[in-house]
This record gives C-alpha cells, sequence and structure tokens, in this order.
C-alpha cells in the first residue's frame, strides 16, 4: 500500500539509525543516549500516535523507566523531530514508519480491503501493527479474531486494546488446556515464570493459574556441565537415544539463545552421524531441527533440548538494557528472556531435556 502511493521504499538499516541518533545526540549535547532515543520514538510517539510537540509534552509514557520534566521532554522532541526530519529528506523509512503510513492509508480510504482479520501470536504486536489491522476492516461483527498469550511475549511492547480502540472487554474467552505439552512439562515450565507480573493486553493482569493438561509423561531432566565440549557430547548422545527409542529425527528439536551455539549444537551431532541442521534453512525430512530459541516459537517436537541455559546466555546480556539507563525498559527486557525459555521449553509434547555449563541461568535455580 506505502509503495503504491510513495514507489520503491529504501527501508534505514539500524546501524546506520543509531548513527543518526548519535550525530544529533552529539549536536544537541544530549544527555540521553541513542537506544533511550530510539525506544522513546518508537514506543511514544508512534505507539501513541504523538504528531507536534504539543502531543509528546501531553503524552503519558507507561512503561518508561525514565521520567521526564518539561524541559527534557522538549529536547527530546527536538530531538526526535530531527530524526523525522533527517529520514524525510532521505527518503528513508523504517518498518515502524511503513506501518504508520499504511494506518493512515487505510484510515482515509472510504473502503475496507478485508471484511475479517485473523490475528495469531498477538502479544508479540507493537501498537503501530495494531493501528495497521484496526484500519483494514470496518468495525462490526467477527471484524477481529485474537488468539495470544502474553506469557509468550518475545517481541513486541505492552499495550492496550482498548486505547487502540479494539474493544475486548465482555468479549474474550480464556483457555485453560494445554494440548501440546505433558502435564508434568506444563508445571515445570510454569515454574519459570512463578511471580512474575504479566498484563492481559487490556490493562489488566493475566494469570496462568487453572492452566492444565490431560496427558501424563516424564519430567524434564536437567544437567549441568563443565564444560560446553561436554555440553554438546552428552546432547548428542541423547538425541541419538530418542532416536533410538523411535522417535523420528524431525521430531526432535534443540533451542538454543545464539546462532552460535546453534552450530556448535549441529556440528557436535554431525560428528556423531546425526543428520542436522539449522531452522534457518530448508531442511530435509530426516534432520533434527536446530533453533535459537526466537526460532522455536509456533512450533512444537515429540522430543526438545534446551541448551546452554547458564547465567551468561539466559538473559543474555545485550538483549537487556542497562538498568541505570532504563530502569523500566531493563525490567521489561528481563522478563522477556524468562517468557522466551518458557517458550522454548514448552514446545516438547512427551519429552524436555534442560542443560547448562557453568552455573545455571537465574531462571533456572528456583527448580533446581
Amino acid at each position: 500500500m506505502v509503495s503504491q502511493k510513495h514507489g520503491r521504499l529504501a527501508i534505514l538499516q539500524s546501524a546506520e539509525e543509531k548513527s543518526i541518533w548519535k550525530r544529533i545526540i552529539s549536536r544537541l549535547e544530549l544527555s540521553f543516549t541513542e537506544t533511550f532515543l530510539a525506544t522513546e520514538w518508537r514506543d511514544v510517539v508512534l505507539g501513541q500516535a504523538v504528531a507536534d510537540a504539543d502531543g509528546y509534552l501531553a503524552a503519558k509514557r507507561p512503561g518508561r523507566g525514565r521520567a521526564l520534566g518539561h524541559l527534557q521532554k522538549a529536547q527530546v522532541w527536538q530531538a526526535i523531530d530531527e530524526f523525522t526530519s533527517e529520514l524525510a529528506s532521505r527518503k528513508l523509512w523504517t518498518y515502524d514508519s511503513i506501518c504508520v503510513e499504511a494506518a493512515r492509508i487505510l484510515a482515509e480510504s472510504p473502503s475496507k480491503p478485508y471484511g475479517h482479520v485473523v490475528v495469531d501470536e498477538a502479544q508479540d504486536l507493537h501498537p503501530v501493527r495494531w493501528r495497521l489491522l484496526r484500519a483494514a476492516v470496518s468495525e462490526g461483527p467477527d471484524d477481529l479474531f485474537i488468539a495470544g498469550d502474553t506469557h509468550q511475549r518475545i517481541y513486541g511492547a505492552t499495550v492496550s486494546l482498548r486505547s487502540l480502540g479494539i474493544r475486548v472487554a465482555g468479549r474474550s474467552s480464556r483457555l485453560t488446556i494445554n494440548y501440546r505439552t505433558t502435564a508434568e512439562i506444563l508445571g515445570w515450565s510454569l515454574g519459570l515464570l512463578a511471580g512474575q507480573r504479566v498484563d492481559d493486553m487490556d490493562e489488566g493482569l493475566e494469570s496462568l493459574s487453572g492452566c492444565r493438561s490431560d496427558v501424563h509423561g516424564s519430567p524434564p531432566r536437567t544437567a549441568a556441565y563443565a564444560t560446553k565440549a561436554r555440553e554438546m557430547d552428552e546432547l548428542a548422545a541423547r538425541v541419538r537415544t530418542w532416536l533410538d527409542s523411535g522417535v523420528a529425527p524431525a521430531e526432535v528439536g534443540v533451542a538454543a539463545r545464539s546462532n552460535t551455539l546453534v552450530d556448535d549444537a549441529v556440528t557436535a551431532l554431525r560428528r556423531v552421524g546425526i543428520a542436522a541442521g539449522s531452522l534457518a534453512q530448508v531442511l530435509p525430512g530426516d534432520a533434527v531441527r536446530v533453533g535459537t530459541m526466537h526460532r522455536m516459537k509456533g512450533l512444537e517436537f515429540r522430543c526438545v533440548a534446551v541448551i546452554g541455559a547458564g547465567e551468561h546466555q539466559m538473559p543474555m546480556a545485550g538483549a537487556v538494557t542497562p538498568v541505570e539507563e532504563d530502569k523500566s525498559l531493563h525490567a521489561a527486557d528481563l522478563q522477556r528472556e524468562r517468557c522466551l525459555i518458557f517458550v522454548a521449553c514448552t514446545r516438547a509434547r512427551e519429552d524436555l531435556h534442560v542443560s547448562w555449563h557453568g552455573n545455571p541461568s537465574p531462571y533456572l535455580t528456583p527448580l533446581l
């Protein structure tokens, strides 16, 4: 829709975006970091459809850990205004700004392109994407069907559907029966999220109380190793045991936090003659699937090995905003990392094996 109106779109790459913010910070002599400004632009300005300085000064900033006074807000807006002006002058777009423009085009159109919209994995969508979906279909019966689980949020920001014009109060149903995993795997995995306050996407809190599985099996296994090499050797032995018991290779999944560990696992499996490959590639039917925890989302396997669940991998330092930079965002990042290992573990239908080398992740220690 946007390219039809504006022609071919040039997408701003992340490295160049960071460079632009740094130049603006230096030119205006600001005390903010490029990460803070980029998140403020994305989550507050774009997220709340703020159009001008007055709108930003009046905007609430829920979930933003650093409080801003009037003068600081004026400084932030000046930086954001310069950033968006540079993008406009260079005809550069981000995926979020494309969504904003697409939503504007649809909102101004007298007719909508769709009669119904079905949304899966709803918890991971940013407000700009919700505005696009809302604008794509006229409001009415069966306009939007939404399925989501905020305990599995591994991408998106917290949203309020109510604030986006999507009414779910009194029209939603809570699902409590898990049809994928055994009761033992589900119960153990729920322990990863114990004590976490998780929103319900409509300005309330969600709960996992009452969730159950009616299928039973073996409890999950955990194992610690002194070195990564030993962990990889034992992974190969575990996968071989599954295969020898009659599990098809494609029904075995191996989840890791990083691409490097994915490559290590593929190498370890192939070294002992087990066909294996990365989920980043098209794989033959007779290969064990190895992927990052993000790539495991939406998939399921009879047997799953979650590897590298150590203190330096979960949470991954590079994925967590420093607490001194933004306390609220830091907490959200930590919870997202916790949800990520929860997603990885609940890909297993029958058997789950979780391992690490060195010290375990702090997310695991209450369960050990």
